[in-house]
C-alpha cells in the first residue's frame, strides 16, 4: 500500500466491527484460491521480518512496522479460516507458549539473583 495513503487512512480509521472483519476475510478467501492466500501469508511474514530487521539496525520506522504487523494479523486470520483453526485453540496454544516463557523468565531471575549473591 502507498505509505502516504496508509498514514491518511490510519487517521480516518474505518472502524470495522469484528463481524465486518470476519465477512471481509471470508469473502477474500472465497474469491481467491487458498494456496494463493497461503503464499501471500508467507510473503507478508517475510516483509514483517524485514521491517523488524530494519528496526534492529536503526533504519526502520514505526509506521512501516505497524503496516506489516497489520498485514500479518490479517494473514493469520486467513490461515485460521482456511485451516479451520478456532480462536480458542489459538489462545490455548498461546497460553502454553507463554507458560514456557514464564518458566524461562523465572529461571533467568533465579540465575541473576544467584549471580548477584556470589
Amino acid at each position: 500500500m502507498n505509505r502516504e495513503r496508509f498514514i491518511a487512512e490510519l487517521k480516518e480509521n474505518p472502524g470495522y466491527s469484528d463481524k465486518q472483519r470476519d465477512n471481509i476475510i471470508k469473502k477474500s478467501i472465497q474469491n481467491c484460491h487458498w494456496k494463493t492466500k497461503c503464499t501471500v501469508a508467507m510473503e507478508e511474514l517475510a516483509e514483517l521480518q524485514q521491517e523488524v530487521s530494519k528496526k534492529i539496525r536503526g533504519s526502520g520506522d514505526k509506521v512501516g512496522l505497524l503496516e506489516e504487523m497489520a498485514d500479518v494479523y490479517i494473514c493469520l486470520e486467513f490461515l485460521k479460516s482456511i485451516f479451520n483453526i478456532h480462536e480458542s485453540d489459538v489462545f490455548r496454544a498461546i497460553d502454553v507458549k507463554l507458560e514456557r516463557e514464564e518458566a524461562l523468565q523465572k529461571r533467568l531471575e533465579k540465575k541473576n539473583r544467584e549471580a548477584g549473591n556470589e
